[in-house]
């Protein structure tokens, strides 16, 4: 009910990270934030609370946190607030488990991006009627990288260049990982020309934040390939087609490059 709250980690010694390692009810004593120290500045009349940890059988799965002065033992809510802590519980973990199923389905498991059964997926409950741009991302020269320093090293490299993309586009564009080395970047109601700014900021990037690995610092390229709809490409569905295409003819011209698809696409 917070929004403050959104995203916060709790610490271990907060009342409900107690509650949580315990699997007992921790109230807050004094001025203490039944949230604990670090939680973004609340009223004091909002900081005391009860937090009773939610089990899922004999696996605490998260915690209920009642705010203002403890209840009495024989306080009339308890009555309610009992089966209802005990109900949460296995739902919290079903939930949990249906969420994280989901989220496999459409996910790479190294970097953590959208996969290309969701970048497909995407594409398909795309809008025909406003622009949209496609870009193909490749890491160059990635099997040298693998065989010479290793496959941990490898994934290493795709992290960080994940990390890279995700920080290059906005709320509401999507980051996937199509193939091996291979990345696409959906910028819905999005034309060629901020397409190609956008390309050439990935590109420019990833080439200055090399990779650090076991002390040593590796540099890495990229090559983009650039397909917009309608201007270069008349159905959305023909955009990875397209620019892929424009990504083989950036690595053709060497590498390191953007190439945007040609109008016959």
């Amino acid at each position: 009910a917070d929004r403050r709250l959104s995203g916060v980690v709790l610490v271990p010694d907060s009342p409900v990270g107690r509650a949580i390692a315990s699997q007992i009810p921790v109230a807050t004593g004094g001025t203490e934030d039944v949230f604990g120290h670090g939680v973004p500045e609340r009223r004091r009349g909002e900081r005391s609370g009860t937090a009773y940890p939610l089990m899922d059988g004999s696996v605490v799965v998260g915690a209920f946190v009642v705010l203002g002065p403890p209840l009495d033992p024989n306080a009339p809510m308890l009555d309610d607030l009992s089966p209802l802590i005990t109900e949460l519980g296995p739902r919290i973990a079903a939930a949990r488990a249906v969420h994280d199923a989901e989220r496999r389905a459409i996910a790479d498991p190294l970097t953590g991006l959208s996969n290309r059964r969701e970048l497909e997926r995407v594409l398909s409950s795309a809008s025909r009627s406003t622009a949209s741009t496609l870009i193909y991302v490749d890491l160059d020269h990635f099997k040298k990288l693998n065989d010479t320093l290793g496959h941990p090293a490898g994934d290493a490299a795709l992290k960080h260049v994940a990390r890279l993309l995700e920080t290059a586009v906005r709320d509401g564009d999507l980051v996937a990982r199509v193939g091996g080395e291979e990345f696409a970047v959906w910028l819905p109601h999005t034309g060629l020309r901020e397409g190609l700014e956008v390309a050439e900021r990935i590109r420019r990037s990833i080439a200055e934040k090399p990779l650090t690995w076991s002390g040593a610092v590796y540099p890495l390229t990229t090559s983009c390939g650039v397909a917009s709809c309608p201007e270069l490409v008349g159905d959305v569905m023909n955009l990875p087609a397209a620019a892929d295409a424009a990504l083989y003819r950036a690595k053709e011209l060497g590498r390191n490059r953007v190439e945007k698809a040609g109008s016959s696409h």
